[in-house]
């Protein structure tokens, strides 16, 4: 995805989110449930910009990793030229020996090694028994030459990526402050209709059941995770997005899971519904923005959306796109 694309689809994010906040007369008479609503909405459009910062950072990520491994690369490369290129000066010292100075100083006289292979490699003072020693050289020079082309790219890439990253997470940051001007509404009628917001959140009670063997470490965890708060981008300790509880839980039963929940849902085995065992995940959405850990009787722990913690919901209450087993 380019800065462009993104950038168009955090501007029309905004103009989503933000048409929502506009006083109008109607909307000063908003129900609680109308607001609720719109928060729903708001909180979905959200989590698809931190599931997409959560995808470019594995992207950049990997890219780095390459980029390091091309620069060992590049330093062995070296190694070899360096090597291949003393057995150049041998030959070409075993063949003024054989043949006299003028060949070898028309060859010594080259300003570049390149070319200096170049005009080797054409000299009457080769003969075949030695053409094996410089084609090593060229080959090792050329796989030199596009070792650092591609550490090039990576960088030209990883510069992208990271404007990407910048740019998303400016989107991030507009976005919370759009849904935290709605809670904030809401929290006002709920104030004066009398209600209590702590009411309206379904509270943790027991695994309604028991998982077993490296799925019972993962529900485990997402269990002693009750309670804390969504921050977007987190992998934990204190706080989670959706796909870093996820990713977290499994890893405690030796699973890596990436940190985002396209990814994950790409990594695992599916599963009909039918299927599901407690630590099995859930993915929700077409396009696959949000995933929770399956603990038995239709439940599961997420965590939800900015300004809400981790807890226990039912997992009929957005759209499934699938379940998944990892491991």
């Amino acid at each position: 995805m380019t800065v462009n694309s993104l950038a168009g689809r955090a501007a029309a994010l905004v103009t989503a989110v933000t048409a929502t906040l506009l006083p109008a007369p109607a909307q000063a008479q908003a129900s609680i449930a109308e607001l609720d609503r719109r928060i729903d909405q708001a909180a979905h459009q959200l989590e698809t910009v931190v599931e997409q910062y959560n995808e470019i950072r594995l992207d950049l990520r990997h890219n780095q990793e390459r980029a390091a491994g091309l620069s060992e690369t590049i330093i062995e490369l070296d190694r070899q030229l360096a090597i291949r290129h003393d057995q150049v000066g041998q030959l070409a010292a075993s063949n003024y020996r054989v043949n006299g100075a003028r060949p070898v100083a028309t060859l010594l006289s080259t300003a570049s090694a390149e070319h200096f292979v170049d005009q080797l490699l054409i000299a009457d003072v080769i003969n075949r028994d030695n053409e094996r020693t410089i084609a090593g050289l060229r080959d090792t020079r050329d796989r030199s030459e596009a070792a650092r082309r591609a550490a090039n790219a990576l960088i030209e890439q990883q510069l992208l990526q990271q404007e990407q990253l910048s740019a998303t997470q400016r989107q991030i940051e507009s976005d919370i402050r759009a849904l935290t001007e709605l809670r904030d509404r809401q929290q006002a009628l709920l104030n004066r209709s009398g209600a209590d917001a702590a009411d309206r959140s379904p509270a943790a009670g027991p695994l309604p059941e028991a998982a077993t063997g490296r799925a019972a470490n993962a529900v485990a965890f997402a269990h002693a995770q009750l309670g804390k708060p969504y921050r977007w981008g987190s992998a934990g300790p204190h706080s989670y997005d959706c796909s870093g509880l996820t990713s977290a839980a499994w890893a405690t039963a030796g699973v890596q899971l990436p940190h985002n929940a396209r990814r994950q849902f790409g990594t695992v085995t599916r599963l009909g519904r039918d299927q599901l065992r407690p630590g099995d995940l859930v993915f929700f959405y077409g396009n696959v923005q949000h995933v929770g850990i399956y603990i038995g009787a239709g439940q599961m722990i997420h965590a939800p959306r900015h300004g809400e913690v981790v807890r226990v919901d039912k997992i009929d209450r957005m759209p499934i796109k699938g379940y998944g087993r990892p491991g």
